[in-house]
C-alpha cells in the first residue's frame, strides 16, 4: 500500500469525512455510513493530497492523447477538486450548470470548447451513478466526448458497472472496502463497524435501471430512429426522405406571389426534405397553384408543410384543418389551447387515412424571435401534449437541445442564415453548426438565406450539404 494513499484515507477519517450511523442518501436509500467529502475544502493540505493523486492519474492516462482535453467536476462537491486539478495539470476546465440560465447566453456548459473535444469528468463519490450520468448527458448534448470518468470513492454498490455497461470509461481511486480495511488496520475502526459496513455493501447492490439504457436522441442516426416502434408514420416519412436525399433542409418560401412560390420551389426542390409555406400570406394562390406544388413534391420527393400555427379551440381547428389536409403533409400548431385542438386534427387525419398518405403536425414549443412570451412551464406542457398525440406528431419546433428527449420525435429549428445574424424585426439567425450541434436540430429551416439569394438553387445546395455534413458529424461522435 502506497504511503500517500494510506495517509489520505486516515486523514479523511480524522476530519470526520467518514461518518458511521444511519443516513439518508440522495436516492432516498438509508445507509449505514456516510462519506462527506465536502469538508475537504476546509483542509487545504488534504485537498492538495487528493488533487495530486487525481492529477497524477490523469497525466499518466492522457500522456499520448491528441485531442483537446477538458476537465469537468460534477456539481457541486467535485468543482473545487476539478479546479485544483486544472491548475495542477494545465488542462482547461468546463463547468456544467445544474440549471440552465434563462438570461444572457442561456448556456448549460460554461467555458471555451469546440465540438468533439474530450472531457474527463471528476466526481467525489459514486453510488448509482445517476449524478454522473446527468453531467455526462449534458456534455454529450453539447457535442463533447466524455473520454473518462474519475471518481474518488466507489461505494461498490453497482454504479461503476452500470456506467461501464453504458460504454463509459470509469476509474475509482478508492473504494469503501479498501477504506474501512485500512482504517481497521490503523486501529481507527472496530471489527464490528468494519463488518457492519462490509455487510451493508454486500446486501445493498443497486439493480439495473432502465433510464441508463435510453439512447440519446442527438446521437442516434435517422435510420435507427425511424425504426423505433413509437415513431409516427409522418416522422418515418421525414426520416426516409432525409436519408434518401441526404438532406435535413427545410426551405421556408415566405414570398408574396404564387408565381414566385412555384418558381423558387422548383429551383430548390432537389435539395430539400420539406417545403414550408404560408399560403394564406401569398397573393394569387389558386387550386392550380396547389396542384402544381403537389406535383413538384411528388416529382422531387419532398413534403409540404403549411406553417399555419393553428391555436384555436378543437372544433375550430378541425374545421380549419379540413381545408388543408388534402394538400399539406404537415401543419404547425401552437399548444396554447391544449390537447383537444390536436384531437380535432387527429379526427380529420383518421377520416382521410385511406385516401391520403400519412399526415401530421409539428407543435411549436419555442420561437426564434426576441421578445416572445413562451415560458419554461409552457415548453414542458407542450412536450407533454406532443407525447400524448404521438401517432400524429412529427416533432416539435424549438431552439434548445434538451426540449425533446424521445428519439422518435424530430426537432425542427428555424432561424438559419450563413450570412446574417439577425433582421430588424427580432429574428435571430444561427449557423448550421450552431443549429445542429449546439441546439440539437434534426431539420433546419432556412428562408431568406435561400429565396432572397441571386441563385436560390445553388444556395439551397450549399445549405443542404453543410447541414447534412454537420448532422453526420453529430452522429459519428456517438
Amino acid at each position: 500500500m502506497d504511503v500517500d494513499r494510506r495517509s489520505i484515507i486516515t486523514n479523511l477519517f480524522d476530519i470526520n469525512a467518514l461518518k458511521i450511523g444511519t443516513f439518508k442518501l440522495k436516492s432516498g436509500e438509508l445507509s449505514e455510513y456516510y462519506l462527506d467529502l465536502r469538508v475537504i475544502v476546509s483542509y487545504p493540505k488534504i485537498l492538495k493530497q487528493i488533487c495530486s493523486l487525481v492529477s497524477t492519474t490523469i497525466l499518466q492516462d492522457e500522456a499520448n492523447t491528441k485531442n483537446q482535453v477538458h476537465l469537468c467536476g460534477v456539481p457541486y462537491t467535485a468543482l473545487p477538486i476539478a479546479t485544483v486539478v486544472s491548475i495542477d495539470t494545465n488542462l482547461p476546465m468546463l463547468i456544467r450548470r445544474k440549471e440552465q440560465k434563462t438570461y444572457g447566453t442561456k448556456k448549460l456548459i460554461e467555458g471555451e470548447y469546440s465540438c468533439g473535444d474530450d472531457v474527463i469528468v471528476i466526481e467525489d463519490i459514486i453510488t448509482s451513478g445517476a449524478s454522473i450520468l446527468e453531467t455526462v448527458t449534458d456534455l454529450e448534448k453539447s457535442n463533447l466526448n466524455v473520454s473518462k470518468i474519475i471518481v474518488l470513492v466507489d461505494r461498490q454498490q453497482g454504479g461503476m458497472q452500470r456506467l461501464s455497461e453504458r460504454g463509459l470509461k470509469i476509474k475509482s481511486l478508492f473504494n469503501i472496502t479498501e477504506i474501512v480495511t485500512i482504517l481497521r488496520e490503523e486501529g481507527k475502526l472496530s471489527n464490528a463497524v468494519y463488518q457492519c459496513v462490509y455487510n451493508y455493501v454486500i446486501n445493498n447492490q443497486i439493480q439495473p435501471a432502465k433510464e441508463f439504457e435510453k439512447p440519446l436522441r442527438t446521437k442516434l442516426g435517422f435510420k435507427e430512429r425511424a425504426e423505433l416502434l413509437e415513431t409516427s408514420k409522418i416522422a418515418q416519412r421525414i426520416f426516409k426522405i432525409s436519408l434518401e436525399k441526404k438532406s435535413n433542409l427545410c426551405v421556408a418560401l415566405d414570398v408574396d406571389t404564387a408565381d414566385k412560390l412555384l418558381d423558387i420551389a422548383e429551383k430548390v426542390a432537389p435539395h430539400i426534405c420539406i417545403l414550408k409555406t404560408h399560403i394564406d400570406a401569398i397573393n394569387g394562390v389558386t387550386d392550380a397553384t396547389i396542384n402544381n406544388l403537389q406535383l413538384l413534391a411528388k416529382q422531387y420527393n419532398f413534403l409540404i408543410m403549411e406553417d399555419r400555427k393553428m391555436a384555436d379551440i378543437g372544433n375550430t381547428v378541425k374545421l380549419q384543418y379540413k381545408k388543408l389536409v388534402h394538400w399539406a403533409d404537415i401543419v404547425t400548431v401552437h399548444s396554447v389551447s391544449g390537447g383537444m385542438m390536436l384531437k380535432g386534427i387527429q379526427e380529420v387525419i383518421n377520416e382521410n387515412a385511406e385516401s391520403l398518405d400519412s399526415r401530421g403536425v409539428f407543435i411549436v414549443a419555442e420561437l426564434s424571435c426576441n421578445g416572445n412570451l413562451i415560458s419554461e412551464q409552457y415548453i414542458k406542457e407542450t412536450v407533454k401534449i406532443a407525447e400524448e398525440y404521438k401517432d400524429i406528431m412529427a416533432g416539435l419546433v424549438c431552439q434548445s437541445h434538451d426540449v425533446i428527449s424521445s428519439p422518435s420525435l424530430l426537432q425542427l429549428t428555424p432561424g438559419v442564415n450563413i450570412k446574417n445574424a439577425n433582421d430588424n424585426l427580432g429574428q435571430q439567425y444561427q449557423s448550421p453548426s450552431d443549429i445542429i450541434l449546439t441546439k440539437g436540430a434534426d431539420i433546419a429551416v432556412v428562408g431568406r438565406g435561400i429565396y432572397q439569394d441571386d441563385n436560390p438553387a445553388e444556395a439551397a445546395k450549399v445549405y443542404k450539404e453543410s447541414l447534412w455534413n454537420t448532422y453526420l458529424e453529430r452522429v459519428s461522435n456517438s
